[in-house]
């Protein structure tokens, strides 16, 4: 590791950022998200090269990056947030760039977040941005990409579609880096123990907690969205896990790989050896520019 990693992961650190996540009730912690995605406004993006505009589906924002050079492929682009924060203006700019470097144009969905629905209302808008992106691309030209939270959206597009939308066909290619699911075993758990002793920003306790959270008093949220690995994986096309060693959603990837091999599912599992949650796109140290060049090489060959 490079002593500028060293020095970024030892700040993290000494800032305590898992404490965000913890010390408060479920609904103090709500309140506290609802405040802060108040104040969170989407940015105004520039760029010659694109056709930058907003949509509402369902009432929220999705925001369109379309190359004026036209592009016959497109990215759905799921940024998370635990499912209760928004995008913030940073991860917009990222997404911009992330566009730029694969030459897909990329729809960047505000999906309603727990802080105020069941997960069940996210799945239900996500799934409806990407039947308008079918409008105008080939489903196989359509690839899905998730980060954290979103992450969990992403692959669970496939059980959601096995879920009574059989009339949608599946997108040609999945990304998803740190997909954010929840302990299902006890050996799991045991795992996310262990791993929480090393991550420096997700608590293994919220992934408890986003139980509660993910249902948001709705005892009627299907199993796999919140415990990805109980998903129906039949018909998932190639599928891409990006995960750091050392963090505490890691300790879902055996279980994640065994529901793959179930449904006989094309698909690679990628660990960053050392690295921190999401590090592709933090790429902020030599170890996470490496996983970004990574990200965006593997999305121009696959999708």
């Amino acid at each position: 590791m490079t002593l500028k990693y060293e020095i970024l992961k030892r700040l993290i650190k000494s800032a305590n950022i898992k404490r965000m996540w913890t010390g408060m009730s479920t609904e103090e912690l709500l309140e506290n998200r609802r405040k802060q995605n108040a104040k969170n406004r989407i940015p105004d993006l520039k760029d010659d090269a694109f056709d930058i505009s907003c949509i509402e589906i369902m009432d929220c924002p999705v925001l369109k990056l379309i190359h004026k050079k036209k592009a016959d492929k497109a990215n759905l682009f799921l940024i998370g947030g635990g499912m209760i924060s928004a995008p913030r203006p940073g991860s917009i700019k990222k997404a911009l760039r992330f566009a730029k470097e694969t030459g897909l144009d990329v729809f960047v969905p505000y999906y309603p977040l727990c802080t105020d629905y069941p997960l069940t209302r996210a799945y239900e808008m996500i799934h409806e941005t990407y039947r308008i992106m079918l409008q105008d691309y080939k489903a196989e030209n359509i690839s899905v990409l998730g980060t954290s939270s979103g992450g969990n959206l992403a692959l669970g597009m496939v059980p959601y579609i096995n879920d009574g939308h059989g009339d949608t066909p599946m997108p040609g290619y999945i990304m998803a880096i740190s997909p954010g699911t929840c302990v299902d075993t006890d050996d799991e758990w045991q795992r996310m123990l262990e791993l929480d002793k090393k991550d420096v920003a997700i608590p293994a306790q919220y992934m408890k907690t986003a139980v509660e959270v993910m249902r948001h008093g709705d005892d009627n949220v299907p199993e796999y969205m919140i415990w990805l690995q109980k998903g129906d994986f039949t018909n998932c096309p190639k599928t891409t896990f990006i995960y750091g060693s050392d963090e505490t959603l890691y300790a879902c990837a055996p279980s994640l790989e065994a529901a793959m091999n179930k449904y006989k599912v094309d698909y690679e599992m990628i660990i960053g050896e050392g690295m921190f949650h999401c590090y592709p796109v933090f790429p902020i140290c030599k170890e996470a520019k490496d996983g970004w060049n990574m990200m965006v090489r593997l999305m121009k060959e696959e999708a």
